[in-house]
Parts: structure tokens; sequence; C-alpha cells
């Protein structure tokens, strides 16, 4: 058995191989047929095919090249430098990973980081590694974020998110309802991740979807690892609350701001706006919960340990030294949005708490950020494009009565 699946891996390996040669044959073809037989010259041949004009004056040599040449200096089918060593190294700490239980990461940067346990000689790059897994059938392709670039093209304000506002912006989400057999009653489970270095994602099992818990369970984050001085969320109920009158502010960002914690909202109904937290409760589903099949709470609770302390391995999470108090907190709430057309005025707007505000036109479809400063009951409107980021509008943001009054007694404003 395992003779045939390395027969078919070196196959597949072989499969590539021949098809990037003839590929490359093909071009050195191409570039001499531009230059003796469509008379280009060989500078207007290297910008139009996007190649050194080393590699051009290489294959305009005559029209009679062989195209075929081989001067690579090491056998045809082999690596360059890394040996049939380094592939079985590589498959045997890749079974390893695979076949224990409390491991649950089997990529490039996973592999690298058994093998500088195991041997003495640094390991190969994770380019390396990466290739040797495809080329053997280890790899599984991930689908790539395929809104990254619309979110740049329509000014996302990620710079100033993430470098202006702190230096240490946690995002927060729950991840969805999950079910065991046996069991009727969903699985609840909250999930932290930390985008910037040092990289952390830690995920635990909750009660349900409530303000109470994202409490409770940010003071056990806080404890165990270290306190941000932003936290990114969505827009439920649980974490926006669903007031009934504008400009309320609810449980959580009032228990935020209490800690001296900046509250950020992404933008609504838009989970790229929440991408490091949403493509870690991927690697959650991924990796934790469809490769097993739970029987009983204390199993998951159990394994849930073991991947939480596998992710903080893959991560190199290291624990940063721990901040002085900011005596110089500035109460404030951020909102992310997306500007809507308003039908009525024919101008673009965004909500805030209940409460529409309208801009220019030429702002629709955009993303801005709202900045409200509590103290002084101001909300700023800023648009980020470049890294840069201008201020688009300013007006006086009154905070809700009973709000307020909660707000003075956490001795906030």
């Amino acid at each position: 058995m395992k003779k045939s699946i390395r027969i078919k891996a070196n196959k597949s390996f072989l499969k590539q191989y021949h098809y990037g040669e003839k590929k490359l044959f093909k071009l050195r073809k191409k570039v001499n047929e531009l230059f003796f037989n469509h008379h280009l010259s060989k500078n207007t041949i290297a910008k139009k095919k996007g190649m050194s004009k080393k590699f051009v004056i290489k294959w305009t040599q005559s029209p009679k090249q062989n195209f075929t040449e081989d001067n690579r200096g090491w056998q045809k089918g082999e690596r360059r430098k890394w040996t049939k060593e380094t592939e079985r190294k590589i498959k045997k700490i890749y079974n390893d990973l695979e076949r224990d239980p409390s491991q649950f990461y089997l990529g490039a940067t996973a592999i690298s980081q058994e093998w500088r346990k195991r041997y003495l000689k640094a390991p190969p790059p994770l380019r390396t590694i990466g290739q040797i897994l495809s080329d053997l059938n280890l790899s599984k392709k991930i689908r790539k974020d395929r809104h990254k670039g619309a979110a740049k093209y329509l000014c996302y304000p990620e710079h100033t998110i993430f470098n202006l506002i702190a230096k240490r912006v946690l995002e927060l989400d729950f991840i969805g309802k999950k079910f065991i057999t046996g069991r009727t009653e969903p699985l609840n489970f909250i999930g932290f991740s930390f985008k910037k270095k040092p990289r952390l994602r830690y995920f635990k099992r909750i009660l349900g979807e409530t303000g109470n818990e994202i409490i409770e369970y940010s003071k056990l984050f806080f404890k165990k690892f270290e306190k941000p001085d932003a936290v990114k969320m969505d827009n439920g109920f649980a974490m926006a609350g669903s007031p009934s009158h504008p400009r309320v502010i609810s449980k959580v960002p009032l228990w935020f701001l209490s800690q001296k914690i900046i509250p950020i909202y992404s933008v609504p109904r838009k989970p790229f706006s929440q991408a490091s937290i949403e493509g870690n409760n991927s690697v959650f589903a991924r990796n934790f919960w469809n490769r097993i099949e739970f029987k009983s709470l204390k199993e998951v609770d159990k394994k849930l340990e073991w991947f939480n302390k596998s992710s903080e391995q893959y991560l190199d999470y290291q624990k940063p030294k721990e901040k002085k108090v900011d005596k110089k907190f500035i109460p404030r709430i951020y909102f992310t949005r997306q500007v809507l057309e308003d039908q009525e005025s024919n101008k673009g707007f965004i909500e805030i708490t209940r409460e529409k505000i309208l801009l220019p036109k030429s702002y629709i479809n955009y993303f801005v950020l709202a900045e409200w400063k509590l103290k002084q009951e101001i909300l700023y409107i800023y648009f980020e494009k470049n890294e840069k980021s201008k201020l688009i509008k300013k007006l006086p943001f009154k905070i809700n009565s009973k709000s307020k009054e909660k707000l003075k007694k956490l001795k906030i404003i």
C-alpha cells in the first residue's frame, strides 16, 4: 500500500515538473520567433513578455537554437538542493503529527517547528516544505479570501484600525451553533483572535450567545493571556444590543470601556470586515470540529484545550510584558460602516445606534470610520485612502440619558 502511494506521489510530481518544463521550452521558442520572425527588438520582447533581458539575449542567439537545452547542473527530475532523505523526514513528521490526537496542524509551519525539535540541522524554507508536501499529495488547497481586493478598492479603514487607534486589537466573535450525536441541545462557542504579532487564536465553549458570556470569558482571556487596547466585534444583539431608542450604549461596550478598552464595531453583514476572527473560525471548523466525531461534552472540552494549546504553539505566541495602566484613556467607540444610498434625499447615509447620518453622494459604496467621543458627545466621520484618513463630517451626538448615567456611575466620563 505504501509503495503504491509513493508511486502515485512521484507521478504527480513528474507530471507537474514536465508541465512546467514544456511551458519553458515554448517560452524560449516564442522569444526566438519574436526576434527573428517578427523583428521585435530585445528590449521590446523583454517588456512585452515580462522577463529579464538576459533571458531574451540567451534565446535569440540563432534561429536554429535548441530550446530543450538543459544546463541545470543537477540531474533532471531531481531537486536542486534537497535530497530524498529530506523528503523522507518531512513525510515522517507529517505522518507522526497526523497520528497524534493532540496535534491539529499539518502544514509547512507545523512541520518546520517539529523538525527543529528533532534535528540539529535547520529545516528547509517553508516554501520548500510546502512544495514537497504538494509533490507528495499531502497538502490541501485552502480557498483564498476573495474580498481582500474589494475591501482595498472600497477603502476599508484597515490601517487606521490596526495601527492608529490601538497597538493591540483583539477580535471576538461567536462561532455558530454546533451539534453532537445524541444531543439535541446546540453547543455554543466564542473565539478570540489577535491578528498582529504576537498572533493568537483561542476558543471556549460557552452556555449561550449572550452579553454576559462575552464579559465572563473576556475576563478569563485577559487573565490567561493579555488585556488588549481595543476589541473589535460585530453588530449582533449580544455585542451591540438592540435598543429601542437612538444613541444607547449597551452592556458589553459599557463593560469594555470600564476596563479602558476601546470598542470597535465591524461593518454590518460584511464578514470580511472581521477577517481575522472569521478566518480563525474556519480553522476551528477545518482543523478541529470537522475532524473529530465527538460523543460527549467532556470530550469536546478536553480536545478543545488540546486544540488551543496546539494553536498557541503553532503561532508561537509569547505573552507580552504587562502594560502600565493608561491614565490618559479617552472613552470613545468606533463604528465601521459602508455608505448606502438614501432614496429620499438622493445622498449617501450610514446608521449608527439607530441614528441615520447623511453623507455626500460621492461616498456611496465606500467604507467610512465613525468615532464617537463620549466626553465631548461629538461624532467624527473619517474616510481612509492609501493609509491616510481625512475628516469628512463632524456633528454633535448626544448620549442617551440613561446610558450617560451608567457612564458616569462607572466613572468612564
